[in-house]
C-alpha cells in the first residue's frame, strides 16, 4: 500500500516493526523512532532512509525531524504520525505511536509537576500570586502548570519580568509557552531576554516564524540575537527574510561576523553576493581571499562578469587565477574580457594551459585573438599549440603578424633612377 508516496519493500515491511508499547518517556520515545528508521530499509542491504528523505516525504522540516530523534524534544503528535506513514506502517499500527507520544507527554508533565511539589512556596504566595516568588521559584511553578495556563499567566506580565522567568525555566517549557502566547507578547519577551536565550529559544522554532521574530526585533536586538546564533542558523533565518530587512540587521553586525557569515555553505549564494554589494570594495576583496577557495569561486561564477572582474583584480593574481580555474570555462572567458586589457592578459598568461585554452575556445574568434595578440610571442605560441587545430589555424589567421622590421640602405647602394648616370 502506498503511503505518503513511499511504498514499503515487502520483504522488509513483511518482519516485525519496532514496538512501543513499552515507551514511556521522550528518549523513549526518540529511540523508538529511530529504531523505526533503521526497519524502514528498501530491502536488507539498503541504509535506512535519511531524515532528508524523511523530511521530503512527510513535509516536517528537517530539523523537526532532529530534534524528534535527539531525545530532548517531544515531538508533537502530527510528527510521530507522518514519521511512522513515511517509514511505511500500516494505518493500523500507526496509532500505537500516536499513543506513545501521547504517553511521554503524560509522563513529561507528571515529572514537572513533581518536580514543583519539591519546591516549598514562600509564606503568603497563595495571596499575592506568583510574582512575589523569586524568579526561579517561579519558574518551577510555571513549568508545572498546564502550558496554555502559564502561558496565559505570562502574557498578563510585563515583557522583562515575564522575559526572566522564561530564562529561568527549562528550554523546552519556556519554548512551549512561546509558541502559545500571542505573537506581540512573544516578540517583547524576547526583546527583554538575554540575547543568548533568545537565540536558543529562536532555535526551536520553524524558520519562518524565528526569521519572522528576529527582523521584527529592533535592529541593536535582532543583531544581538544574531551574533548568538550559530552562523549556519543566522544564514537560514536571514534567507527567510525579505532581502532589504536581511541586508538591514548584516549591515550593523562587525566585520569579523559578517566575514564569518560569508564563509558559512548554510547562506545561499544568492544572498551571499547580497551583501558582497552591500559592503564596500576593500572588505569584499578581502572576504573572497579569506574564505575556503570553492566557496569563492562559486561567488565569482555567480557574479555577472564586470563585477567579477573587478573583484578579481583587487586579489592577488595567484588567488585570482586559482578561482579562475575553478568556475566554467565560458564564465571565465567573458570575466576576461570585461578585466582591464593588462590584467586580463596577466591572468591569461598565469592560468594553467588547459584553463586558457578552454575559456578561449568559448570566446569570438576575434575576441580571443586580441587576448592572443596582447600575450606576447611565447604565450600565444604555448597556447595555440594546445588549440584544437582548426580553430588554431584560424586564430593565426585574424592575429595580425607584425612584419619584421626592415633595415634601412646605404645610399650607395641604390640604383640611380633611370636617366641618370652612375658615378
Amino acid at each position: 500500500m502506498e503511503q505518503d508516496g513511499y511504498v514499503p519493500n515487502p520483504s522488509v515491511s513483511a518482519s516485525r516493526p519496532p514496538s512501543v508499547l513499552s515507551v514511556n518517556t521522550v528518549a523513549e520515545l526518540a529511540a523508538a523512532l529511530g529504531q523505526l528508521r533503521r526497519w524502514a530499509r528498501p530491502s536488507p542491504a539498503d541504509d535506512p532512509p535519511t531524515l532528508r528523505v524523511l523530511a521530503d516525504r512527510t513535509g516536517v522540516p528537517l530539523a523537526t525531524l532532529s530534534n524528534a530523534l535527539s531525545g530532548r524534544i517531544l515531538p508533537g503528535t502530527r510528527v510521530v504520525y507522518a514519521f511512522a506513514r513515511a517509514c511505511g506502517l500500516p494505518d493500523d499500527d500507526v496509532t500505537a505511536w500516536t499513543e506513545a507520544r501521547q504517553r511521554a507527554a503524560d509522563n513529561r508533565r507528571a515529572h514537572r509537576r513533581a518536580a514543583a511539589a519539591s519546591a516549598v512556596p514562600a509564606p503568603g504566595m497563595a495571596t499575592v500570586g506568583l510574582a512575589a516568588a523569586p524568579a526561579a521559584q517561579t519558574a518551577i511553578i510555571l513549568t508545572a502548570m498546564p502550558t496554555a495556563v502559564a502561558a496565559s499567566y505570562l502574557t498578563t506580565l510585563p515583557p522583562d519580568q515575564a522575559g526572566r522567568y522564561l530564562t529561568a525555566m527549562p528550554g523546552e517549557a519556556a519554548a512551549d509557552c512561546l509558541r502559545t502566547m500571542p505573537a506581540h507578547a512573544v516578540l517583547d519577551c524576547l526583546i527583554a531576554m538575554p540575547a543568548t536565550t533568545a537565540a536558543g529559544l529562536l532555535q526551536t522554532e520553524s524558520l519562518v516564524v524565528a526569521a519572522d521574530h528576529l527582523q521584527s526585533m529592533p535592529p541593536s536586538a535582532g543583531q544581538a540575537v544574531l551574533a548568538a546564533l550559530p552562523s549556519a542558523v543566522s544564514a537560514r533565518l536571514l534567507y527567510e527574510m525579505p532581502r532589504q530587512n536581511a541586508l538591514a540587521l548584516v549591515a550593523g553586525m562587525p566585520t569579523d561576523w559578517k566575514t564569518t557569515l560569508m564563509a558559512d555553505p548554510a547562506l545561499p549564494t544568492a544572498l551571499a553576493i547580497e551583501v558582497l554589494y552591500s559592503a564596500n570594495y576593500t572588505w569584499a576583496t578581502t572576504v573572497l581571499d579569506a574564505i575556503g577557495t570553492s566557496r569563492a569561486a562559486k561567488i565569482i561564477a555567480s557574479l555577472p562578469p564586470d563585477a567579477a572582474a573587478g573583484l578579481l583584480t583587487g586579489l592577488a593574481p595567484a588567488r585570482a587565477c586559482d578561482l579562475l580555474t575553478r568556475i566554467p570555462a565560458d564564465r571565465a572567458a567573458r570575466v576576461l574580457t570585461e578585466t582591464d586589457p593588462r590584467d586580463a592578459v596577466s591572468l591569461l598568461t598565469a592560468l594553467p594551459t588547459a584553463t586558457a585554452t578552454a575559456a578561449l575556445a568559448t570566446l569570438p574568434l576575434n575576441e580571443a585573438a586580441t587576448l592572443l595578440e596582447a600575450a606576447g610571442a611565447s604565450h600565444r605560441h604555448r597556447l595555440l599549440a594546445h588549440t584544437e587545430p582548426r580553430r588554431a589555424r584560424a586564430l593565426r589567421t585574424t592575429i595580425p603578424v607584425p612584419r619584421p622590421p626592415q633595415e634601412p640602405q646605404d645610399p650607395a647602394d641604390q640604383a640611380p633612377p633611370a636617366g641618370v648616370p652612375h658615378r
